[in-house]
């Protein structure tokens, strides 16, 4: 899955307030032309699509990490710069640090970066190998129980339970509002099981193309976490909100996580995390297609 596809998707069934409710007309629930779970079917068929489709672009990112103190106090903030390449096939994006704190990044510093970055490429691999291994050989219809990651499109649908909240108007286009929740009582072998089982939220989902427009989510219940950032995360909240570009492309724009508990040593943890992206452009092997241009602002998520 390309990196551009991966992220709203990403999103809606493995990351995880509700309640932010957008302007607009609104319709009940018995509006809708199909229950919940095929509204999901038709979100990850059409991301499948974008995957297949968009090759070779590239697009800026912005991190923003803040660590907070008592009372809110802001203790320190980092902001990084960083320039994405697609690459020819999926799995093979690249990023190359371009700036930290707004200055030019050293060359000490953007070699650590794809040093640690390489780290990650190689344990991304491991992983995908292993699931690979144990996962059952390719039987027909496997087309309608597509991977979404590790994971079979069925197993994450049945994680949750979903209640489409009618439909709304934003900005000339209508959005179809989906909240989910964990269902009680599965197993949690892994990190990823576990912060499934705790993620509840609210999406909003393009009623033409089936993308990804908003996303508010929470846990529900704290999920320990261990390795590189060990910690047991209490509170958890994630915002995410994505635009429609020229050309049908649709982009994300902010990402904005806050975590909160205690790490291993008994500290606190209130850290929170901002990735704005901008300059999205597509290229071929004919044609260069600028979609948002280089210099084009970020679209903020409403507040």
């Amino acid at each position: 899955m390309t990196v551009l596809a991966a992220i709203p998707l990403a999103v809606l069934l493995l990351a995880g307030p509700a309640g932010a409710q957008p302007a607009g007309r609104g319709a009940g629930p018995q509006d809708l032309p199909f229950p919940a779970e095929e509204l999901i079917r038709k979100v990850a068929f059409a991301q499948r699509r974008v995957d297949r489709s968009l090759t070779d672009y590239t697009f800026d990112q912005v991190e923003v990490r803040t660590s907070w103190g008592k009372g809110g106090r802001q203790k320190e903030t980092r902001r990084r710069l960083f320039h994405y390449f697609s690459g020819e096939r999926p799995g093979e994006a690249t990023r190359e640090l371009v700036e930290v704190d707004g200055r030019p990044a050293t060359p000490e510093e953007r070699r650590d970066q794809a040093e640690e970055d390489a780290k990650q490429r190689r344990r991304d691999v491991e992983r995908r190998a292993g699931a690979d291994a144990s996962r059952p050989p390719a039987v027909s219809g496997e087309e309608e129980d597509p991977l979404v990651g590790p994971r079979r499109l069925s197993d994450l649908v049945a994680r949750f339970d979903y209640r489409l909240d009618g439909a709304v108007e934003e900005d000339g286009r209508l959005l179809y509002a989906l909240a989910f929740s964990p269902k009680p009582g599965l197993p949690a072998g892994s990190l990823g099981d576990r912060a499934l089982n705790a993620l509840a939220g609210r999406v909003l989902v393009d009623a033409s193309d089936f993308q990804i427009v908003s996303v508010e989510a929470r846990l529900v219940r704290p999920v320990k976490v261990s390795g590189g950032i060990a910690a047991n995360v209490k509170e958890a909240t994630i915002s995410y909100r994505g635009s429609r570009l020229p050309h049908g492309v649709w982009f994300p724009c902010v990402i904005d996580l806050h975590l909160r508990g205690k790490t291993a040593v008994f500290f606190n943890l209130d850290t929170s995390f901002r990735f704005e992206f901008s300059g999205f452009a597509s290229f071929s092997v004919e044609t260069d297609s600028d979609v948002g241009g280089p210099d084009a602002a970020s679209v903020q998520s409403a507040r």
